[in-house]
């Protein structure tokens, strides 16, 4: 039987065993908005935990929006010019609206990468400031927080603060550390330095277990929610999508509230019934293929599908490699568990040399190396980067499997073609 996988934005197709396929990955079909625009518009009029946004901008004469970097896919282009006319129509001018892109301690945007995100009309009309975790003069420093007896330096982007009325925008998918994506996470680590987002992300290293779609008693949830209330960050925008990437749902409001509501329908949306693990789980980590960084989200929803001992096709174009601003995240991936644990309970956030956001996103490798062994087919990958995270490269899937079954003969086989934004759930 053949079989497609997402890769980029083209697809592989190969071939295996119907016979011994027990799950192909099939998420619930939630339907679409029909009317985008007219939804948008319901939401900020009548939002969830907050008043309608119309009157919280009155008066404002800095409105800022936290916009997503390329990584991620929200489609702003289609939203923004909604929302600011919205806001012209409520009397707010455009001189009084900017963006400010929140991309964490990723990359910061090219160009291009702005236009396709917000669209050349949003960029002409607005001011687009670009936040880089790197530049230390931008930061300001807020004092701490706690998220449990965890503290965590707040060190958050000056032109953030300096709003009188702060706005994210973004999505809700399954997320490895903080449960879900959207809500608090686009300020944090949106717009915050190495050190804010260090402790969060810490947070979520010593779970007992990978928090993937765990909200409530997340640290690293926690954590973020707690500095973005420090922020004020005041009003948020998220929506979530269905298995075809159509908008399904929009959700305004309090950063808190309106994003446990969205979370309820991303829950369902993103939910994979697992009749039982599989022998054999092969994963494509798409839409998260821009860099390992991102594409690792497709190795841990494999490792919610997959048996102990078993065996993960991770399959992902990494087209911009490992990652990037993280020089020692090869490092911390050659490293077993229980080494990169005690590594990260002696460093101290502050030290940012020690690249503790490489270390948490290295514990999660390592959780999974420890339950099953790791084929991967990338094309951007090194070999070093390969050998470091202990994976057996391959040129294709086909020779992948032929191997699997090799080792695993009659072995169950499961395939996760949205491996990015899956939640593996066994049934009953």
């Amino acid at each position: 039987m053949r079989y497609s996988l997402p890769y980029g934005k083209s697809n592989v197709v190969f071939e295996a065993p119907e016979e011994q396929i027990i799950f192909t990955g099939e998420m619930r079909a939630i339907p679409k908005l029909n009317d985008i625009e007219a939804a948008l518009i319901q939401a900020m009029d009548n939002p969830i935990g907050a008043k309608p946004l119309r009157l919280l901008a009155k008066g404002k004469k800095n409105i800022v929006f936290l916009v997503e970097d390329g990584t991620r896919d929200t489609p702003l282009s289609i939203m923004m010019p909604v929302i600011t006319d919205y806001l012209n129509r409520h009397g707010i001018p455009d001189d009084a609206m900017s963006f400010l892109t929140a991309p964490g301690t990723h990359r910061i945007m090219t160009e291009g990468e702005i236009i396709e995100k917000l669209g050349g009309d949003m960029v002409r009309r607005f001011a687009v400031r670009q936040h880089d975790a790197n530049i230390a003069s931008d930061m300001r420093d807020l004092g701490t927080v706690n998220a449990g007896d965890y503290e965590i330096p707040v060190h958050v982007n000056k032109y953030a603060l300096g709003s009188d009325l702060l706005i994210g925008l973004g999505n809700i998918v399954p997320h490895s550390d903080a449960g879900f994506s959207g809500g608090a996470k686009i300020l944090q680590p949106g717009v915050c330095d190495f050190v804010t987002t260090a402790a969060t992300h810490a947070a979520a290293g010593f779970c007992p277990d990978i928090p993937l779609g765990m909200v409530e008693g997340n640290p690293c949830r926690r954590g973020m929610e707690e500095v973005a209330k420090r922020a004020n960050l005041a009003f948020i925008i998220n929506v979530v999508k269905n298995y075809n990437n159509k908008v399904a749902g929009i959700f305004a409001g309090d950063f808190l509230t309106a994003h446990r509501e969205g979370v309820k329908l991303a829950r369902e949306s993103f939910k994979v019934s697992l009749p039982e693990l599989a022998d054999i789980v092969i994963v494509s980590s798409s839409p998260a293929d821009l860099d390992y960084w991102q594409a690792e989200k497709g190795v841990t929803s494999a490792y919610f599908a997959v048996k102990k001992g078993g065996i993960i096709i991770f399959v992902s174009p990494c087209f911009e490699g490992l990652a990037h601003n993280h020089p020692h995240f090869r490092e911390w991936l050659s490293l077993p568990l229980e080494e990169t644990l005690k590594r990260l309970r002696n460093a101290s956030p502050f030290d940012t040399s020690v690249d503790i956001i490489s270390a948490v996103l290295a514990v999660c490798n390592s959780r999974v190396r420890n339950k099953a062994s790791i084929f991967s087919v990338s094309e951007g990958l090194l070999p070093e980067d390969i050998e470091a995270m202990q994976y057996t490269p391959f040129p294709n899937i086909e020779e992948a499997l032929n191997e699997a079954l090799r080792r695993i003969p009659q072995a169950t086989i499961g395939i996760l073609p949205k491996g990015g934004i899956s939640l593996p759930m066994l049934e009953g």
